[in-house]
C-alpha cells in the first residue's frame, strides 16, 4: 500500500491544480471523504488550486461546491471518491483529466479509465480510506478535515454497527477525535431532523409491504414526493433503514422515483445474506449487504423484488 501512497503523493506534488469529485446524489461518506481530502490538501498545500466539485443536497453541511471552468480538467489531477462506476457520476468531464485517481471501497470493478486506483473493499468507508492515507503519509489533518472524515465513517458504519467495522476503523476514529472535533455537534447534525420528517417516516413505515419470506419493500413514486414536499435523496437513502431492525425482515429495499433523471433509485439492504450480485444484475453494485442500482420502470423494480424474495426462499 505504501508504494501506491507514494505514487499518489508524487502526483499531488507534481500538479498545481487538483479537482476532487465523488458520486452524484451523495451520501455522507461521499461528502465526508470529499471534504476531508479537500480540507487536508488545502492545509498541506496552500499554494495549490484545489476544488471540490459536484451536485449538492441536504446532507452537505460543509460548504458550497466549487463551480469551475471545464478547461481546468485538462490541467488537473482529478480524484474520484466513493465510486468507480460511470453511471454514478455527474457528467463525464473527468474523462478530460490530465491524471485520474480512483479511491473506493465498493465491490464493483471500475468501468472508468484511471491512472491510479486505491481500492480497499475491507474498509468501512471511503472516509476511512482517505483518513488512512493522510495518516500514513504524515499529512496535517486540520479540524474541519477530521470532522468531515469522522462524519463519513460514522455514517457508513451506522454508528459503528456494521460488519465492515474493524479495529483499524476505531483506531482511525480515535486519531480523528484527537484533532479536537466536537462529536456531540457532529451527531446532532447527523441525526436531528424536523418534526415533519419524523411524521413522514411514520407514514412511510406504515405503508411498507412484506413478503412471506422476510422481504420488506416500499415504492415511492412522484406523487408521494410531491404530496409530502420531500426530495428524492431524503426518501431514497434517508428512509431505507426505516425497515431495518425487524426480527422478521432479513432483506429490505426502497425504490424512489428521481424526477431529475426519470429513473427509479433502488436501495437494497440485508442483515447477513449477500445481495450485491442482484444489484449488479441491474447495472448497480456496492457492498455485499448494502448496495443499489437505478432502473427505468416500476416493472423492473418488481423483478428486483422477485429476485430478492427468491434468494430468501432458496436459503430457507
Amino acid at each position: 500500500m505504501m508504494i501506491l501512497f507514494s505514487k499518489i503523493q508524487k502526483l499531488i506534488e507534481e500538479n498545481q491544480k487538483i479537482i476532487i469529485l465523488r458520486h452524484k446524489d451523495a451520501d455522507l461518506d461521499a461528502y465526508g471523504s470529499q471534504f476531508g481530502l479537500y480540507y487536508a490538501l488545502k492545509a498541506n498545500y496552500p499554494q495549490k488550486e484545489i476544488y471540490a466539485v459536484g451536485d449538492t443536497n441536504t446532507l452537505n453541511k460543509f460548504q458550497p461546491l466549487d463551480i469551475i471552468d471545464e478547461s481546468l480538467y485538462k490541467q488537473s489531477l482529478v480524484f474520484i471518491l466513493d465510486t468507480v462506476a460511470k453511471q454514478m457520476l455527474e457528467g463525464n468531464l473527468y474523462e478530460q483529466a490530465k491524471t485520474l485517481v480512483l479511491i473506493d471501497h465498493h465491490q464493483n470493478d471500475p468501468d472508468i479509465q484511471y491512472d491510479e486506483y486505491y481500492r480497499d473493499t475491507n474498509s468501512s468507508s471511503c472516509a476511512e480510506m482517505v483518513a488512512y492515507y493522510l495518516l500514513e503519509t504524515n499529512k496535517e489533518i486540520p479540524q474541519n478535515s477530521a470532522a468531515a472524515l469522522y462524519s463519513g465513517i460514522v455514517s457508513d458504519t451506522g454508528r459503528f454497527l456494521y460488519k465492515s467495522v474493524s479495529s483499524r476503523t476505531f483506531e482511525i476514529a480515535g486519531k480523528l477525535l484527537d484533532k479536537g472535533i466536537d462529536i456531540q455537534s457532529i451527531y446532532s447534525g447527523m441525526y436531528s431532523e424536523p418534526l415533519r420528517m419524523k411524521r413522514l417516516k411514520a407514514i412511510f413505515f406504515s405503508t411498507v409491504e412484506y413478503t412471506k419470506n422476510g422481504l420488506a419493500y416500499r415504492k415511492n413514486d412522484l406523487n408521494f414526493l410531491k404530496e409530502h414536499h420531500v426530495d428524492t435523496s431524503s426518501v431514497s437513502r434517508g428512509m431505507v433503514n426505516q425497515m431495518s431492525g425487524i426480527d422478521e425482515v432479513n432483506i429490505w429495499a426502497n425504490f424512489t422515483f428521481d424526477e431529475k433523471t426519470n429513473k427509479i433509485l433502488c436501495e437494497l439492504r440485508s442483515k447477513s445474506i449477500p445481495i450485491v450480485d442482484i444489484a449488479k444484475k441491474y447495472g448497480g453494485g456496492g457492498h455485499l449487504l448494502a448496495c443499489g442500482c437505478s432502473v427505468l420502470t416500476w416493472e423492473e423494480t418488481d423483478r428486483i423484488i422477485r429476485d430478492l424474495d427468491q434468494l430468501l426462499e432458496e436459503i430457507k
